[in-house]
């Protein structure tokens, strides 16, 4: 498993492209948002995968902590990879993220990798905070 940050290129002032990786013939990249006050996850979350160019990737899965109201709402989604949306989330929650929001692409190579996907989901996650 291979492993680097990518340009910490950051577009429009708050989003920033973040750690990439590959594990066989799988590539991985994972881009970050943080939030203005009143911004819309989804829309945030769809300009993310344009200006990070994941719109290919065979999986996108994210994750979001935001506040609003006092109160701290978590969403998050799979884009197909069961259960990588959670991992994320994990991550943000332990990390006491707010007002954030990580996406994470995978282009499928073939080759099934079991847990390995899961580690990698929570160390691109670790690595994009640390950027933004």
């Amino acid at each position: 498993m291979k492993s680097g940050v990518r340009d910490n290129k950051e577009l429009s002032g708050q989003h920033v492209m973040g750690a990439k990786t590959r594990a066989g013939a799988c590539r991985f990249a994972a881009g970050g948002i943080r939030l203005a006050a009143g911004q819309d996850p989804a829309a945030a979350l769809k300009l993310l995968i344009r200006k990070c160019r994941m719109h290919k990737a065979s999986h996108v899965s994210w994750a979001c902590r935001r506040v609003r109201e006092g109160r701290i709402d978590d969403m998050k989604g799979d884009g197909g990879e069961s259960g990588a949306g959670n991992v994320i989330l994990d991550v943000l929650q332990k990390s006491s993220s707010e007002n954030i929001l990580i996406a994470i692409a995978r282009w499928y190579g073939g080759k099934h990798l079991g847990g390995l996907r899961f580690r990698i989901y929570r160390k691109l996650t670790s690595e994009t905070l640390e950027i933004l």
